[in-house]
């Protein structure tokens, strides 16, 4: 009897246990960028991201359509620091929205207020943008407004620097390539006129060590037609999945 009574209380139990569990777990991830040039939405090497390579690392936290997290950079010659923490809302499978404070005092990342978020003084760009994704098609556009933080007019006022891009990738096996075209509608943060300021093309292959922990290796080619201005990028990703 006491057998048989063990055997009706296992399915009670295990379907205990089940419900116990949270439906979406939280998903942590670590990640670590080695990247020999910062390259971002059409600016490269300068008075901004500097001349020398960089370490960007960065941790994420996944939940059911919200992933939220911190990314930071510096380069080797101490002109490129950034601190950006970030949210991001999954709507639907192919679209999504998120604001990133790109906090970015450069060398004076120490000796900067960081919560001083005026139009003319701060070192913060509050960035809002929402991406969709084809979802039987590599396709991909972007939109993306500055809507907090340093983005002054010369006349006055705040600019609301925006970017817009439409980007293509393919897979095969472990290779993977993304081509991006980017614009500015209007003279702002990222270039001095309108028009086309970022053609980027990525090529990568996904290495993985210990079967489990992918490693992407990947070089990218950079060019911004109104600055006249390009470069060549390598660089390499440790990915870790904590829980």
């Amino acid at each position: 009897m006491i057998i048989f009574v063990s055997f009706l209380m296992i399915p009670i139990f295990s379907h205990a246990q089940a419900v116990e569990e949270p439906e979406n777990p939280l998903k942590t991830t670590l990640s670590a960028t080695y990247v020999t040039q910062h390259y971002w939405r059409g600016i490269g090497r300068g008075k901004l991201f500097g001349e020398a390579p960089a370490f960007e690392p960065q941790i994420t936290f996944a939940k059911g359509k919200w992933m939220f997290g911190l990314f930071a950079g510096a380069s080797f010659d101490n002109i490129y620091k950034t601190a950006m923490p970030f949210v991001i809302y999954q709507v639907t499978p192919e679209f999504s929205v998120a604001v990133q404070d790109i906090y970015s005092p450069g060398a004076k990342f120490w000796d900067t207020d960081p919560f001083n978020f005026n139009l003319n003084s701060s070192s913060h760009f509050v960035d809002y943008y929402m991406t969709y994704r084809f979802r039987n098609f590599p396709l991909q556009l972007k939109w993306a407004t500055v809507f907090l933080g340093k983005d002054p007019k010369p006349e006055g006022g705040r600019n609301f620097t925006s970017y817009a891009e439409i980007g293509y990738g393919v897979k095969y096996k472990k290779w993977q390539a993304d081509a991006f075209i980017g614009a500015t509608p209007w003279k702002g943060l990222y270039a001095t006129k309108a028009g086309i300021n970022n053609l980027e093309l990525k090529v990568q292959h996904n290495f993985v060590i210990n079967q489990n922990v992918p490693f992407p290796v990947f070089l990218k080619a950079g060019y911004n037609p109104i600055a006249e201005k390009g470069v060549f990028v390598a660089g390499a990703t440790v990915n870790l999945r904590i829980k």
